[in-house]
Order: structure tokens, then sequence, then C-alpha cells
């Protein structure tokens, strides 16, 4: 084994909520999730025929093609080649070519130990046989995440009621309004909001859950060491209250473009559905939304302006996925999209604290927005959170330019 029992048991042991079946299977995945990028599902394919610690042994041992077609057999051997497209020796030397300068025992031991440093919220692993990996994860196959690093609320992973929301980075002041409304919606009614801890759509979501004080998941494109983007890092130490940073990649791993684009699919994976609420033709989002597609979940487009540029993404998404992607006309409907029933009564102690406050200052008068801010002791921000809240759940309404209470 990689590591001896007495290293296991300090440094691994503690990350893990169960004791694993096998530890030499444990410390493989840790160290494939070091050795490989995101996107690489050739050690996804050899499991099927090799586990990953004899894997992880050829690699130790410098073994050739031949030895490893060997021990994998001429059935599995073929659905590689078939699979990649290319002769399993061209397959096996550019695998350790880019395996085997990352094969570095100082570096999973440096990523434990920071993962084991102290912090005010826990951290953890989660490895891919154990129970607490996410079923969702499951549907990506061959492209499921060795281990997920986990800064937070790691039940979170299994939350059967969980939406991802997602969006462009330069948000419109309608797309915020729209991003606000759902995290408000997803709040109330119990729902785990999943989004990529960006600027824009994400970072609404993030901060909307913050404030409403519900479980929120940001995915990152890098390590939990390396938190990006530095001008959300306030943001992202808040989740840990209610939620939890989620990597798939060590602590200490830069975030890197092509690692963006691969980590949405986690996104898409982690949700019962996936909502776009602005998108532009080229935006990342709509990667995440392909992605929920291609898993069989429920996804969803907000509608847009017809002109705007961040509203085309979504749109033209629409029209290409016909019969499988929806137009969610009403924050409300969101409870449906993720499979909770519509009908489902709204009790008072299941609103978040800010709504709560909110609807506690109406009488039998209407309020302007400014008379329930000074009320209810809120700032501008919260207060409009709250409101837009409890306006989609049908408890209060707007009458011109206030609200009152149904």
């Amino acid at each position: 084994m990689l590591f001896s029992n007495q290293e296991f048991d300090q440094l691994v042991a503690p990350l893990l909520a169960e004791e694993p079946a096998d530890r030499e299977s444990a410390v493989a995945l840790i160290a494939f999730s070091h050795l490989c990028e995101p996107s690489d599902i050739l050690p996804g394919l050899i499991q099927e025929a090799l586990p990953l610690q004899q894997l992880l042994q050829e690699l130790i041992n410098r073994s050739d093609a031949t030895r490893v077609a060997a021990r994998l057999g001429g059935d599995a051997v073929v659905e590689i080649e078939e699979t990649l497209r290319a002769s399993f020796g061209d397959i096996w030397d550019r695998a350790r070519e880019r395996w085997l300068p990352r094969l570095s025992k100082a570096a999973v031991l440096e990523s434990l130990t920071w993962m084991n440093s102290s912090s005010s919220q826990p951290r953890s692993l989660v490895l891919q046989d154990s129970s607490s990996y996410s079923p969702g994860l499951e549907d990506l196959g061959h492209h499921r995440p060795f281990v997920l690093w986990i800064w937070g609320n790691q039940s979170l992973l299994g939350a059967e009621r969980a939406v991802s929301i997602v969006g462009t980075r330069q948000a419109s002041q309608y797309g915020t309004e729209v991003a606000r409304d759902l995290a408000a919606v997803a709040a109330t009614r119990g729902l785990v909001t999943v989004s990529g801890g960006a600027y824009g759509i994400d970072s609404i979501v993030h901060e909307s859950a913050i404030a409403l004080q519900s479980p929120t998941l940001a995915l990152m494109a890098g390590g939990l060491g390396k938190l990006y983007p530095q001008g959300k890092r306030q943001m992202l130490t808040e989740i840990l209250r209610d939620g939890a940073l989620v990597a798939e990649c060590p602590p200490a791993v830069q975030p890197a473009k092509w690692r963006f684009l691969m980590r949405n699919r986690l996104i898409a994976a982690l949700g019962r559905a996936t909502v776009v609420v602005e998108a532009g033709r080229t935006s990342g989002a709509l990667s995440t939304a392909n992605a929920a597609v291609a898993l069989g979940r429920q996804v969803a487009v907000i509608p847009g302006q017809i002109g705007s540029s961040r509203s085309i993404g979504g749109h033209d998404f629409l029209n290409q996925n016909l019969g499988f992607v929806r137009l969610l006309a009403r924050p409300q409907d969101l409870v449906e999209l993720v499979g909770v029933s519509a009908d489902d009564p709204v009790e008072l102690n299941s609103l978040g604290a800010l709504e709560k406050r909110a609807l506690d200052a109406f009488g039998f008068q209407p309020l302007e927005t400014w008379e329930v801010q000074r009320l209810a002791g809120l700032t501008v921000r919260e207060s409009q959170i709250a409101l837009g809240s409890l306006e989609s759940l049908g408890m209060v309404e707007r009458l011109g330019s206030g609200y009152r209470r149904i």
C-alpha cells in the first residue's frame, strides 16, 4: 500500500465518514484524484477489469502496455480501444506520460495534511465506493470523480431535493431578480441549491441562500486551497455556515478553463433538475444544461428579453432540445420541476428568518418596501429577498409600489 497503516490512521481515516471496506482501494482513489484531470476517463474504463489499486501498482512498477493488457484481458482491451479510438499501446504510453510526473506520495501527503489542518468547519473526503457518495454522481459512469474533497456539510451531497441553478456571469437586473426568487422558493421548500460559486447568477443564488440561512453547494473548478474567484472569497467562506464547498481536485490545484467545463457535469449530476436563468451564446452554463440533458435530468430555461445577448443562449438551447427542456414560467414552478408537490402547504415554521421578520411587519394595511425594511430591521437587499420569496409563495402580493399580506 502507498501508505502505512499508521499514516492511513493519522491522515485518511479522520476525513472519512466510515472505515473503507478496502484501505488499498481507498488510497488508490485518492492517488488517482492527484494523477488525473477530471476529463480523463481511462482509469474508469480500466476499473471495469482491473481494480484501481492494482492499476496504481502497475504504474509504480513502470509496467509496459503488454503487461497491463495481459492483466486486463482481451475483451477489456478491445472495449478501451474502441472507446478511445486508438491502440492500447498508444493509450497506455500517453497515460504514463500524463500520470508519472504526478506520481508523488509527498503531494498526496500534503493534500491530506491540508485537509486535516485546523478549520472552523469540517473538511472531509467522500470516496467513490463509499455509502456517502452521491447516487447522482454514479450516473456519470466512467466520468464520475474518484474522490470529492469537501469543506462544510458533507451530508448535503446525498440530498434528494437539490436543484442546480446556473447562468451568465454578467447578469442583468432581471436575471438577478429571477435568481433571487428561485433561491427564495428553494429555501422555503427545503431544497438545496447547487451552483458554481462564480460571479453573476451563481453568486446571486449562493448569496440569497446564505441570507435565507438555506443550504447551498458550490462546486469548485480547482482545489479547496485555491478558492476562486478571489473577489467572492467572503461569500465562499459564508457558504460553509449552512452549506459546503466541493471539489474533485486536490486542495492545491489551480482553477483552469478546462476544469470549469468539466466541473459543470458535477453541478448537473448533483441536482435533480437544472435551471438556466440567463446565458449568452457561448455561456459555460449551457455545458451544465447539456450535461443535465444527457443525464436525463429535468431541465428548464427562464424566458428572457428577445433582443438580449444574455437570453439568446438559453433560447437557442431550448429550441435545440424541444421535448427535453421546458420553459419555467414562474419561480414557484421550481418545486414541481424538482419533483416536490406544489400542493404541499407552506408552514410558517418552514420560512427562513428574513421571511418571517418581513411577514411579521405586516398588519392589515399595505406597506411600502422601505416600511417593511424599517419595521423588520432588514437591509435593503434582505428586504428585497424576503419580499420576493413571500410573493412567489403567495403570502404577500404587490399593490402599486408596495405589498400587502394575503
